[in-house]
């Protein structure tokens, strides 16, 4: 994940099956890519296996394996999806990282979306979630009274300052400024909400470098960057960069070494 950037994460409903979720995002890679579905494979105990798609770059060149290629499974996360099968799909993506694949060997798994999205969702619902539930018209009142203060000082309040203090102001009217919130506060954060949110993201960002240990990356679109392949916060391609300059294959790590070429 890249933490300065925002992932575009599909809306709940947004595909009907993973079948459909799939086939939106292979074509999309199908210009940068040459794919193959339906790889089968074996795992070491002799247990046959399957994975969604095996991707190839068009152009070679840049990467950092003689012969570049990664593995991609795909699931259709419902909000409801328990922390159990979230994790459930990550230990099948560890699983294949010791698959040998047919035509292909061993191959780096990514998984899109990212099996984190839950938090990254979370964390852009916290910052709003109360503000739902408190009154808008109040709301509104006190950011006009904040930027009036600030004009009548001959100040330019930015809306994250205004929207920062005037929420501030109306959960004290509604006596809602509880020992959470005057506790987050003397930590330094805007509100409850904002200590949460650095939580989830610091969560979210230890568990993409434990994944990227065991060999499991994440294909996911970016706000500034489309669709991206990232493993342990290191970008290793991009559609709007290509094939990152950081020398990092994408054949499963041995241990702690890193898999260069």
């Amino acid at each position: 994940m890249r933490y300065g950037q925002k992932a575009l994460l599909p809306g709940p409903g947004t595909f009907p099956d993973e079948k459909a979720l799939a086939a939106f995002v292979l074509s999309k890679m199908d210009q940068w890519f040459h794919i193959e579905e339906q790889v089968p494979g074996r795992y070491w105990t002799g247990e046959e296996t399957r994975i969604d798609a095996v991707l190839r770059p068009r152009d070679p060149a840049g990467w950092h394996d003689t012969d570049p290629a990664f593995g991609v499974e795909f699931k259709n996360l419902a909000p409801n999806t328990s922390t159990g099968e979230r994790y459930g799909w990550v230990a099948q993506a560890v699983g294949y990282t010791h698959c040998q694949w047919r035509g292909y060997d061993r191959l780096g798994i990514f998984l899109c979306p990212s099996p984190l999205s839950w938090l990254l969702s979370r964390a852009d619902e916290i910052a709003t979630l109360r503000q739902r539930q408190i009154s808008p018209e109040m709301l509104e009142q006190e950011r006009r009274r904040v930027r009036e203060y600030g004009r009548r000082f001959g100040k330019e309040y930015s809306d994250a300052y205004v929207e920062s203090e005037a929420l501030i102001a109306h959960r004290r009217r509604l006596g809602e400024l509880t020992y959470e919130e005057f506790t987050a506060r003397a930590d330094g954060y805007a509100n409850a909400d904002a200590r949460e949110r650095e939580h989830d993201l610091r969560m979210a960002k230890e568990l993409t470098h434990l994944l990227g240990q065991l060999s499991v990356g994440e294909l996911m679109p970016y706000e500034d960057s489309g669709w991206t392949l990232m493993r342990s916060g290191s970008l290793l391609w991009s559609e709007r960069e290509g094939a990152a300059k950081v020398p990092y294959g994408l054949r499963p790590r041995i241990g702690s070494q890193r898999s260069r070429r």
